[in-house]
């Protein structure tokens, strides 16, 4: 049996030695898709980064001898489940692997774009040694208190009710909106139209799908305060990015932290952008290494878990 660790994925030198109890393991660094089906043509267990390489049915149809595979990831829109499926392949993703992380950049970006961290990071680096309170340069500095402000979560997976619990540590009064009733204690759930007028800061944490895409609608962004923050942890599919953008040169809502965006966005006003490292802990690698390890195992038991397909 081969197994094909495509690019390292958290897994670690001792799982490798573990593995390899079952068959042969070869890991690679640099695997995309120009060189996938090369290098995992005769395998037929694989854990794919599917960001480097979405599984389509042009690519699955490059691996004849696959029969399982795991993402490192726990959204798998960048999976073809059907063609998956149809292959006769069995695949599992890593859930909940980075729900702490993801969630506390979440707030980090919250805090940033509310108190202009970024701007006085910029200008403090250029010689603003100081910022004088009794002049008017200084109002471009001011946030709000997040104590006592509304905090709307929407979607309340793992991450989410995550994202609610620090909220209500800060002190912030948390609504949120998900498709069904959770029960969750001092959070009121809302329709999206009552969080979207409502929230002081919105925490868009849902997970990319056919019913949530541009879920978040321009009529939506209108009706936001404009003092309101956006932040996004999740795909920007979700949102009417034209709408967003517009808010924001507008000033029509304060502010966004997006750690998913597209290089067009490094253009638009008040927003604090990183490169999707809302996973990128120490606990989330190893968390990753270790659910994908067991995944394998489980396949090799014949009693797969954490499947998508």
């Amino acid at each position: 049996m081969k197994i094909i660790i495509t690019n390292p994925s958290g897994i670690t030198k001792d799982q490798v030695l573990d593995l390899r109890h079952y068959g042969e393991v070869v890991v690679y660094n640099d695997t995309n898709t120009v060189n996938y089906a090369d290098r995992v043509k005769d395998a037929e267990i694989a854990v794919i980064d599917c960001f480097l390489t979405p599984i389509t049915s042009d690519l699955l149809a490059k691996t004849p001898n696959l029969k399982f595979f795991s993402i490192n990831s726990t959204g798998f829109d960048k999976v073809d489940v059907t063609a998956t499926m149809q292959a006769g392949i069995i695949a599992s993703n890593v859930p909940h692997f980075s729900t702490n992380s993801v969630a506390e950049l979440a707030i980090g970006l919250m805090f940033a774009v509310n108190r202009k961290i970024i701007l006085g990071d910029s200008e403090f680096r250029k010689g603003l040694i100081a910022v004088d309170p009794g002049t008017p340069e200084q109002i471009r500095y001011s946030g709000f208190d997040l104590t006592g402000k509304t905090l709307g979560v929407v979607g309340l997976g793992h991450i989410g009710r995550r994202v609610a619990e620090i909220g209500k540590g800060i002190g912030m009064s948390v609504i949120a909106y998900n498709k069904s009733n959770k029960d969750l204690p001092n959070v009121t759930q809302v329709s999206l139209q009552e969080l979207a007028q409502q929230s002081d800061v919105i925490i868009f944490c849902l997970a990319l799908n056919k019913e949530t895409k541009e879920i978040f609608t321009k009529k939506l962004i209108d009706s936001m305060k404009t003092s309101a923050i956006f932040i996004t942890i999740a795909g920007l599919e979700m949102v009417d990015q034209e709408a967003l953008k517009n808010a924001l040169n507008s000033s029509a809502i304060s502010g966004a932290g997006i750690d998913t965006a597209t290089s067009d966005w490094v253009v638009i006003k008040n927003t604090v952008l990183t490169p999707h490292i809302g996973y990128n802990t120490r606990e989330s690698d190893e968390n990753m290494g270790r659910i994908i390890t067991e995944n394998i195992k489980a396949y090799l038991r014949g009693t797969p878990i954490n499947q998508i397909a």
